[in-house]
């Protein structure tokens, strides 16, 4: 206790509180990496950093704070510095960034067919790694996305959708935009019969749904069982034919990837360091399930995508792929409806 002639000096502490604030990325990447702590009235920084072949195109900051410092569009492809302010408020809230891939034209190229073709099997050496380019498939007249990626070759980023009876004619035996020219007509769209491994079968059912590919989403486009998937030349009843496709309703100069343990996909999942993630985000992989019977099974749990590569008995090797997983040398049966991925020859 303090005397009547003593003197003492009293303090008093405050500690100014501080609050998460959760970081989400979306085809972007931030340091810090999930969140950052900011003081109550003050502010902290972010640097964000689209994915390679994204721009920033959106910033969601969180009620109460105040976000300043970037700038969004398609020029905005590099890192930058967001400074995030607390407006006196005493709760977090989650703070998310979005990039959008950042699309090129090729000079001379408006169609897939007037991509020139690399003896290398790679892309045309004006395109980026990592680089969106969009092209217009001549023979119905569908964009699509494609891009060179790690392992040097020109891919389509999205499911084939070529599935209109429409196209009879521009699928006839004069057919140039077909790859190669062969006499093939597209069936119409079933939701029945895919079991049959001698009778083409698609299914456009599910061709404008959108599913996840990670931190992005993916046309379904069109579920192709192989008799379809190669052009109605590799329609062997069960039991009889084998070797690789060498026929497929890819656009003139493209081609479905080669499969297996020496395949394209399997070296495009090595040039990718064996990264699940960084792999489904590349080529953009959506969790399009496939089609057997009269429906549509597994949409959002996996993907999965033919090859050009046959495996044994009544089997072909195909991509597949789930949330967290990549299997680049799957095998499976025929008969089923499968995504249709090319790569440029």
């Amino acid at each position: 206790s303090l005397g009547p002639d003593t003197t003492d000096t009293l303090y008093a502490a405050w500690n100014i509180d501080s609050y998460t604030v959760t970081i989400a990325n979306s085809n972007t990447s931030s340091n810090p990496a999930s969140s950052v702590s900011i003081p109550y009235g003050g502010s902290a920084t972010v640097t964000v950093t689209p994915s390679t072949g994204y721009y920033l195109s959106a910033v969601s900051c969180l009620s109460g704070y105040t976000c300043t410092g970037y700038n969004t569009g398609t020029s905005y492809t590099g890192p930058q510095t967001v400074t995030v302010t607390n407006n006196n408020t005493t709760t977090g809230g989650t703070l998310s960034f979005t990039g959008t891939i950042a699309t090129q034209t090729i000079a001379t190229a408006t169609y897939m067919q007037d991509v020139s073709s690399k003896a290398s099997g790679g892309c045309p050496s004006t395109l980026t790694t990592g680089q969106a380019y969009e092209l217009i498939d001549s023979r119905d007249n569908q964009t699509y996305y494609v891009a060179r990626l790690a392992d040097g070759n020109c891919w389509l980023l999205d499911n084939l959708r070529l599935g209109s009876a429409t196209l009879q004619q521009s699928l006839s035996t004069s057919n140039t935009n077909m790859s190669p020219s062969v006499s093939f007509t597209l069936p119409s769209s079933s939701s029945s019969g895919f079991t049959s491994f001698n009778t083409a079968m698609i299914n456009t059912g599910s061709v404008d749904n959108s599913y996840s590919y990670g931190s992005g989403t993916g046309k379904v486009g069109v579920y192709y069982n192989y008799c379809a998937a190669s052009a109605g030349t590799y329609c062997y009843a069960s039991g009889s034919g084998t070797g690789n496709a060498s026929y497929d309703v890819c656009p003139k100069g493209w081609r479905m990837p080669t499969g297996g343990s020496s395949g394209e996909y399997k070296a495009l999942y090595t040039a990718y360091s064996s990264n699940a993630a960084n792999f489904k985000n590349a080529l953009r992989t959506p969790l399009s399930g496939y089609f057997y019977n009269s429906s549509a099974d597994y949409q959002g749990i996996y993907g999965t995508f033919w090859s050009s590569t046959y495996s044994d008995g009544d089997s072909v090797v195909s991509l597949n792929v789930a949330s967290s997983i990549v299997y680049p040398a799957n095998n499976n049966i025929r008969y089923l409806g499968f995504s249709v991925r090319c790569i440029l020859k």
